[in-house]
């Protein structure tokens, strides 16, 4: 009976490590929480666009480690004539003036900061630089401003929304199956510690 509770106790950890190393993936510093506004990183994107995909299937596994600092806007553009005026006048703000570029996406936008395109090692400097617009006292939400001088009417859609209608899976956290599996393993280690006490 011994043998069984060291055996269930060692898989439990070995099943459990995957879950905790992968809460914890990015290892980048946050400030300290602040009334400041959530910082929005806007994604002006295209169904099917497999960089689009990759950067909502990174920012599925990532957001929530940082959603007291920041939000994900997507936009389609590829069908929706609206949000394509909307990145036209992101693009002239940003003074994208290159035809191919200005028809790229993704295009991912923070205040005055831009990015074309994402590969995943992309997606550590985009959040560090939400998180140093969500310490900038100065920092402007330049497309909000650009949707309300212009006097526009967009379709917006969540990081949710956006993964969704691409096919991503919505990230379930990892937090209660952590805590179901500590508390696996301290039971088995308990039932083990007063099963050698009896002997």
């Amino acid at each position: 009976m011994k043998k069984f509770f060291i055996l269930l106790s060692l898989l439990c950890c070995f099943f459990s490590f995957p879950l905790i190393t992968n809460a914890a993936k990015l290892n980048i510093d946050v400030p300290k929480v602040t009334k400041h506004e959530k910082v929005k990183i806007y994604l002006f994107r295209g169904n099917g666009c497999i960089h689009c995909y990759d950067f909502l299937n990174y920012f599925n596994n990532h957001a929530s480690q940082f959603s007291k600092y920041i939000e994900i806007v997507a936009f389609e553009t590829k069908k929706d004539s609206k949000n394509y005026e909307l990145k036209n006048k992101v693009n002239d703000f940003l003074e994208i003036t290159n035809e191919k570029d200005r028809g790229s996406v993704p295009l991912i936008v923070i205040g005055s900061w831009h990015m074309l395109g994402f590969l995943d090692s992309d997606g550590e400097t985009i959040i560090k630089e939400a998180l140093k617009a969500y310490q900038d006292d100065n920092y402007v939400d330049e497309v909000q401003k650009i949707i309300a001088e212009e006097n526009l009417t967009v379709n917006t859609e969540t990081l949710k929304e956006a993964c969704t209608k691409e096919g991503i899976k919505a990230k379930e956290s990892n937090g209660l199956i952590i805590v179901v599996m500590f508390g696996v393993i301290l039971a088995a280690f308990l039932v083990i510690g007063f099963s050698v006490k009896k002997k």
